[in-house]
């Protein structure tokens, strides 16, 4: 593995939640405005990592290289062989996360993402909507590791009742 900066991280967090968390401190990088599983949704890049809110179906999701205070977070190591996957599960939806280390050269450019930034030379966030709207795709790139660390995200909505 090459030799990392004294302040490279080491980990990426994910933190899920049914409430907004307190996004007061984090750097806005950029802002997309989209819409997942028929409902409005946002996606931002921090300077930490990302957030993806669906308000309206109480589903946000925070991730950054720094430990977070969430209802429930899931550590990935930054390592070109990681693997991970979690879900959440709210009165509203329920979400799988698939996570997948690879080398810094599959990663795919940012032409193709819906939402992008670029922190430094081969170090980006991207989020890519899947066209039919039931999920997004990150990628979080890492030169110091070589890694481009791979995301995807289905979001499965409970069936609406009907009203009385």
């Amino acid at each position: 593995m090459p030799s990392q900066p004294h302040d490279s991280p080491t980990a990426l967090y994910f933190g899920y939640a049914s409430e907004v968390p307190n996004l007061a401190s984090v750097e806005v990088k950029t802002v997309h405005p989209a819409t997942l599983v028929d409902s409005p949704a946002v996606f931002t890049v921090i300077g930490e990592s990302h957030y993806v809110g669906l308000p309206s179906l109480e589903f946000h999701e925070l991730c950054s290289c720094k430990p977070l205070p969430s209802e429930q977070t899931h550590e990935t190591p930054l390592v070109a062989d990681a693997e991970h996957e979690f879900r959440f599960e709210s009165d509203h939806l329920d979400a799988h996360t698939t996570v997948e280390g690879k080398s810094l050269d599959e990663f795919p450019g940012p032409n193709e993402s819906s939402i992008s930034y670029r922190f430094g030379p081969d170090a980006w966030t991207t989020i890519r909507v899947e066209p039919s709207g039931s999920g997004y795709e990150t990628y979080h790139t890492y030169p110091e590791y070589d890694l481009a660390l791979y995301t995807r995200t289905e979001l499965d909505p409970h069936s609406k009742h009907p009203e009385p």
